[in-house]
């Protein structure tokens, strides 16, 4: 029993990461074909809370968070890539430098409150967003 038991976790172990690479990679891949042509976005803001108070509150990139630039956070667009992001009429470019929001939100962007406010979404909180991939700074 202890020897199947070994074999198993060895097949394990040796499959699981060929099978997460495979799985990242054709979601990568359709996701930059999504990219290219532009998608839309269910899309919040951040910039308030803890993080707005905490003096030394780095980016997944690791440059210091700061609620009134015009950046965003995304779980897999590369950094630095600029998007420009519509609402309700108005347009802003941002770029990514943070990485969420968190899968169980069920947004896929979040923008800085400088952002947010310039695109008129404070007031609702969320919403949809028209997302350009405009290149990479």
């Amino acid at each position: 029993m202890n020897r199947i038991c070994g074999v198993l976790t060895i097949l394990a172990l040796t499959t699981a990461p060929a099978l997460a690479h495979h799985h990242h990679a054709s979601r990568h891949a359709s996701h930059h074909a999504e990219a290219s042509q532009g998608f839309t976005a269910n899309a919040s803001f951040y910039g308030g809370g803890p993080r707005r108070y905490e003096p030394n509150s780095h980016t997944a990139n690791g440059e210091l968070f700061n609620m009134w630039d015009m950046t965003a956070a995304h779980r897999s667009l590369p950094m630095g890539t600029r998007l420009r992001l519509t609402y309700a009429g108005r347009s802003v470019v941002v770029r990514i430098n943070d990485r969420g929001p968190a899968v169980w939100t069920g947004r896929s962007l979040d923008v800085s409150r400088g952002a947010a406010t310039q695109l008129g979404l404070i007031e609702r909180g969320t919403g949809q967003v028209r997302v350009e991939v405009i290149g990479k700074s």
